[in-house]
């Protein structure tokens, strides 16, 4: 059996009214099935600082870690800059090892929530995932980018709870549908 193992913030934790749920990390092992075990190890909140401060509960045996920060790293006034995020990365990539992970790039926040766009401009969030995508690319990891399938959503706000940052059950279908596939593709190379 296949262990995965999700890596990132509250968007994988599936946050939902002020906790983290398991909508994810199941819905993820419904598509992917019982070859695989899928674990989350992520955390609501972190950026790659927080991230590298936990990474040793990866376990080594693990067959692949999808590593999914950057939302909360691009946030304006909490955040942290873009050369210190593209080192956390590099750093990550090489304590997990590049040949079992896939990076998932930031999220894309909900374009007509005026509140929440306030901490994430569009030029700060294609900067970051410029920045993922780079390191993917450097180290022939897959990456998904998750901005791309954000921006190319039809009423996009119906994707997005209240806060305009965490998934309804609709956006969460999509974050699912989306990574499961290049799961699929990286366990049965």
């Amino acid at each position: 059996m296949k262990k995965i193992i999700l890596f990132g913030d509250s968007l994988f934790n599936g946050y939902r009214n002020g906790q983290d749920t398991d909508a994810i990390t199941n819905g993820l092992q419904k598509v992917l099935g019982n070859s695989v075990k899928v674990e989350n190890l992520s955390k609501s909140g972190a950026t790659t600082v927080e991230g590298l401060d936990y990474i040793k509960q990866i376990d080594p045996q693990a067959d692949l870690v999808v590593l999914e920060y950057g939302t909360n790293d691009t946030a304006a006034g909490w955040g942290i800059n873009s050369e210190r995020y593209a080192k956390n990365l590099d750093k990550m990539v090489k304590e997990i090892g590049s040949n079992r992970m896939i990076i998932v790039g930031p999220s894309y926040p909900d374009p007509n929530n005026k509140e929440i766009m306030q901490d994430y401009s569009d030029e700060s969030l294609d900067r970051y995932n410029a920045i993922a995508k780079e390191c993917a690319q450097k180290y022939h990891i897959p990456f998904i980018d998750l901005i791309k399938v954000g921006r190319k959503l039809d009423n996009i706000s119906s994707y997005y709870l209240a806060d305009g940052q965490h998934l309804t059950d609709k956006g969460n279908a999509i974050l699912i549908n989306t990574v499961a596939p290049v799961i699929k593709e990286k366990i049965e190379k």
